[in-house]
This record gives structure tokens, sequence and C-alpha cells, in this order.
């Protein structure tokens, strides 16, 4: 076989007929795995219609775990390359999608693809549609400058059998795509980003399954950052040009603490000590115009840092929106998401944080590792 390829279900996916449509067309000897954990009684009669779609079905009644059921059935299959796909994407209509993962992976050890969000008219569509949008440039950023990459987004990338057996395949943590692309970089495996095929994404579109979602991702981020932060340090001091870059399409918002701290103050408290005290000579009224100007000054340099970060952030994007074929960006979506949910996700990844460093968390909230 070319390429295996596996899609692991969690009770049930409406993006799966379609998904086998458009993999079965593609002319590649190939091999479909669909590993599904704990499906719904429903989700098994619309099941039925798609046994001879040329996939092979896993059904466990039990759920063992994302990592489990990956790497139980990758010993099942023959391919000389691994393509993994969440079962909430959609594939782009294109006859060579497979063809192009297979000429890319021939060249690199692991590949990310290219993923876009599919924007509705929910809230949360459209800010993930800019939040998958720094997974993207960050991707490109490795790949362009380093050819090796710590991080795969895991709802669509490709890895060669012997990378996969080498780095010993999935392991049971929380963030699993993330973590087997660490062990691969750190054994100095080669990476690309594939700009020539994307997938779309399914995000959710309500805040309860949007919030448990993003606990756990917190919370598998956390974990990872402190099993790997030591190899990080020493990678990190070899190519800050390249992650200092990711980290801010990562977290947009933390330009305005660096300007924050590079923005002198000392001329907005002077400016305002002279207006006081030229207002105080002439009027009389030192201490309440004195006190007004150190608030003011303060406002101040808060609205100015905070647009000219948006600003510099806003044409950045813009920039890179072009490079990759992003071109549904909006000024005022990107600035909600520069102010707004880039901010709640850096707090609910704090919470992560806490949640592993000090309580010792294992797992995220609806996840078996």
């Amino acid at each position: 076989m070319d390429v295996s390829i596996f899609i692991p279900v969690y009770k049930e996916s409406n993006q799966l007929s379609p998904m086998l449509e458009e993999l079965t067309s593609q002319d590649v000897t190939k091999e479909i795995f669909v590993i599904i954990d704990e499906p719904t009684q429903d989700f098994l009669e619309k099941l039925k219609p798609l046994q001879n779609k040329g996939a092979k079905f896993i059904i466990n009644e039990k759920r063992i775990g994302k990592a489990n059921a990956l790497n139980s059935t990758v010993k099942l299959s023959t391919g000389k390359m691994l393509l993994f796909l969440d079962a909430d994407i959609q594939i782009s209509s294109d006859p060579d999608f497979l063809k192009k993962i297979i000429m890319e992976l021939q060249h690199s050890d692991i590949i990310d693809i290219k993923k876009r969000v599919t924007k509705d008219k929910s809230f949360l569509s459209r800010m993930a549609y800019y939040e998958y949008f720094t997974f993207n440039v960050s991707s490109w950023l490795a790949s362009k400058f380093m050819h090796q990459c710590p991080a795969v987004n895991g709802a669509a990338f490709a890895i060669k059998r012997e990378t996969f057996e080498k780095v010993g395949g999935f392991h049971r943590v929380v963030a699993e795509d993330i973590d087997i692309a660490t062990r691969a970089f750190l054994q100095d495996s080669t990476f690309a980003y594939c700009t020539d095929v994307e997938v779309r994404n399914v995000v959710y579109s309500d805040w309860r399954r949007w919030f448990t979602q993003r606990r756990r991702w917190s919370i598998g981020q956390a974990q990872w950052t402190v099993d790997w932060y030591k190899e990080f340090i020493k990678k990190f001091a070899k190519k800050p040009q390249v992650f200092l870059p990711s980290l801010f399409f990562l977290y947009p918002s933390i330009a305005i603490f660096f300007l924050s701290a590079l923005t002198p103050s000392l001329w907005m408290y002077n400016s305002m000590l002279f207006f006081s005290l030229f207002l105080s000579v002439k009027f009389n009224i030192m201490l309440p115009i004195f006190l007004v100007s150190l608030t003011t000054a303060n406002l101040l340099k808060a609205i100015v840092i905070s647009l000219s970060g948006f600003a510099f952030t806003a044409a950045t994007f813009y920039g890179f929106s072009r490079k990759l074929g992003f071109k549904e960006m909006k000024l005022h979506e990107l600035f909600v998401y520069y102010f707004f949910y880039s901010n709640i996700w850096i707090a609910l990844q704090v919470v992560g944080f806490v949640q592993v460093i000090a309580l010792r968390t294992k797992s995220g909230p609806g996840w078996k590792t």
C-alpha cells in the first residue's frame, strides 16, 4: 500500500460518509481504517450503507482512547505512509488529494496539512477561523526556516511508518498529536507544511462544548510543556528567530505586554506633569490636576499600546493570509479575536497549567488516555 488512512471516531460523526466518498475515489493504492469507540445505536445504523465503501471498520463497544485505538490499528496496516484524519473534518474535492500528500511525504518524515475552519453564522466558528490560521502560520514558518517542527495539528497529518515506529507511536497523553511530533522533532525528523491540499475543520458552535474542548486542550498543552520544556529551551536558544514569531501568531495579544515593557512612560508623565504645573500656577488647583494627569498618562499609554499592538497584528495577519490563501479575514472579526477571544484562551491555558502543576491533573474532561 502507498498509504494507510486512519479515522478515529468517538460515538458518532456527521462528516464520515462524505469523507469516505472522497477518499475511496482517490487513484492510489490505499487502505482505510475507521476505528469507532462506543458508537451510538443511531450511528451504527448509519454505518450500514458505508460498509461497502472500501473501508475497514473496527468497533470498540467500550472506549479505549484515541492513542490506544490508533496504535493497535497501525499494527494491522501495511502502508509505507500513515495518514491520520479526525472525524470532524471535510476533505476538499481534489482528485489528487492523496497523491499530493504521498509526494510531499517522500521528501519529509512528517507533514502537517493545511487546515481551514468552515465559517458559519456562529460566533465561535468565526473566531476559530483565526485561531486555526495561527496554527497554519506557525507550521509554515517552521517548515520554511527549520524543516522541523515540534508540533502538528492532529486533525490531519501524515507520517512515514518508519518514523512512527522509531518514536514508538502515540503515547497515552491528552495531546497525543503534539507529543508524537515533539518526539520526532527531537530525533531530527524532517518536517513539511503541505499547502497544496487542505481540509476544512467543522468546529463547535456552542460555548459549553467549546469550553470542554478548550479545557482539555489547555491541560494537554500544559502536560506537553512540563514534559518537554528542558529540551525546548535548548532548541529555542539555537533558533529564536523562528520560535518567537510562532509564539506571536499563536498568542497575538502578548504583543501588548512586550509593547508595554518597551514603551517609555517617562515622556507621558513629564508632559502631563508640565501641563498640571502650568494649570496649577494659572488657576491654583495643582493637586487635583496632577492626580488626573497621572491617571490620564496611564490610560493614554494603555490605549496607545493596545491599538499599536492590534495594528501590527492586523498588518502581519493580513500579509500571511495572502501568502497562505486565507482571504476570508475581516478586520472587525480580527479585532474581537485579538482583544476578547485570544485572551479567554490564554486565561484557560493558565488554568490548565495550575491544574497540571499544582493539582497533578492527568487527563482532560471527556477524554480517555
